[in-house]
């Protein structure tokens, strides 16, 4: 399998994730392409032109980094995902740490306009959503699997990826709870080798 990733975006981080926490790193190849280059074998799998984007071996592509991340779990067992499926609150959490990753990259997009095209409106809902989901699931950590899952994995990459692109939000200042959550966490192989780079 070959599974195509950008190193900047949080997204293609997920599924990078899923490929080292799996054990899948002789399976899966990783290939760095800025999709932002309009690459002919990105576009070619992914009409939109987006990361991740995973071949399989048949030469097939799945794209969306929640499908391939489902994909590469069910090659591997039904690990990460194993307790979610179940349940339709750890759902929800998952969903939830999904809108976190789209409202840190929407302000991220909105800020790389050019000045005069920002918006002060919408920058602050996304800044306003972030608040609220951060403060929602830092009073619901003891909701969470025990065992590292899939919410897990993209809680810690909405928090690094403010970091990356926010580090004005100072998320780690607000959220104390949080930050204890991320501490234990942050060291892990997986979350060091897949930090964000411009």
């Amino acid at each position: 399998m070959k599974l195509i990733y950008s190193t900047a975006s949080p997204y293609a981080r997920t599924a990078r994730i899923f490929v080292h926490e799996l054990g899948l790193g002789e399976q899966v190849e990783e290939v760095f392409q800025h999709p932002f280059a309009n690459p002919a074998e990105l576009i070619e799998a992914n009409p939109l032109c987006k990361v991740p984007c995973l071949i399989d071996d048949k030469g097939g592509a799945i794209f969306d980094s929640q499908v391939i991340c489902e994909y590469l779990d069910a090659q591997a067992g039904s690990r990460l995902f194993k307790e979610i499926h179940k349940d339709w609150h750890l759902k929800t959490l998952y969903s939830l740490t999904r809108g976190l990753l789209d409202s840190a990259v929407a302000w991220q997009q909105d800020k790389m306009r050019e000045p005069e095209q920002r918006s002060e409106f919408w920058q602050e809902r996304f800044i306003k959503s972030i608040d609220r989901g951060l403060e929602y699931i830092e009073q619901r950590l003891d909701e969470l699997p025990k065992e590292f899952s899939a919410i897990h994995v993209n809680l810690i990459t909405a928090l690094e990826y403010l970091d990356f692109r926010h580090p004005e939000y100072w998320w780690q200042k607000k959220f104390n709870g949080l930050k204890n959550w991320w501490m234990a966490y942050k060291e892990k192989p997986s979350i060091v080798e897949t930090q964000p780079k411009a």
